[in-house]
């Protein structure tokens, strides 16, 4: 069973509820904490754009969870958050964030957190046919696409996180630079968005070139 944190996991001026998903999770059997699992739906939005809910519940169970009205609703909760997910990657006032723990949360848990939801980012990308050369290509827009490269590396790296002696030593520095980290991955996580669906036409029509050869 899930556990969930005293401490809430809020998205500010969104409906996005960690309970609701927490519980849903649960229902669903699918073995991944809120904070990945809102990184795979993010990762899946970026790469396929809306369905994303679907094909993580899809990859995740294996069609083996059962049709019961507890499951169903669960599946509706899920499709919730990605549809309020989607729409705030979408909003002109960017209030797009990552569903993580609040502040006041333990360091190591909000750590953990960050590393898990960069983690179900890209392996979101990953279920979304993103691919190496879909990131980083020598058309016009080269130099831009370097920096999404970049970015989807720094997940990389983020995603590896934890808490050392260091951090435990200097609590508050450390703390100082989640935040920053955590401004990044949102900031990051908007451009890889913006780019990957203004491409999204183009690899489409290469993933259906590919197939014919």
């Amino acid at each position: 069973m899930l556990t969930v944190m005293e401490d809430r996991a809020t998205v500010s001026g969104s409906t996005l509820d960690d309970l609701t998903i927490a519980g849903a999770i649960d229902v669903l059997g699918l073995g991944v904490d809120v904070a990945e699992f809102h990184g795979g739906i993010c990762g899946l939005l970026c790469a396929s754009g809306p369905g994303a809910a679907a094909l993580w519940i899809r990859q995740s169970d294996g069609g083996e969870t059962p049709v019961t009205g507890e499951a169903e609703t669960a599946r509706e909760q899920l499709h919730e958050a990605e549809a309020e997910t989607w729409r705030l990657l979408n909003s002109p006032e960017f209030e797009f964030e990552p569903l993580l723990p609040p502040v006041e949360a333990d360091l190591a848990e909000r750590v953990s957190a960050l590393a898990l939801w960069c983690q179900g980012f890209l392996t979101g990308l990953g279920l979304g046919g993103v691919r190496a050369e879909d990131l980083d290509t020598g058309d016009d827009d080269g130099r831009r696409n370097a920096t999404i490269a970049e970015i989807v590396a720094d997940f990389v790296e983020i995603s590896r996180a934890h808490v050392g002696s260091e951090d435990l030593a200097d609590a508050d520095r450390a703390d100082f630079d989640l935040v920053e980290i955590i401004e990044y991955v949102r900031v990051g996580t908007q451009l890889v968005f913006e780019e990957l669906r203004r491409r999204q036409p183009l690899r489409a029509v290469g993933a259906q070139s590919r197939e014919t050869h």
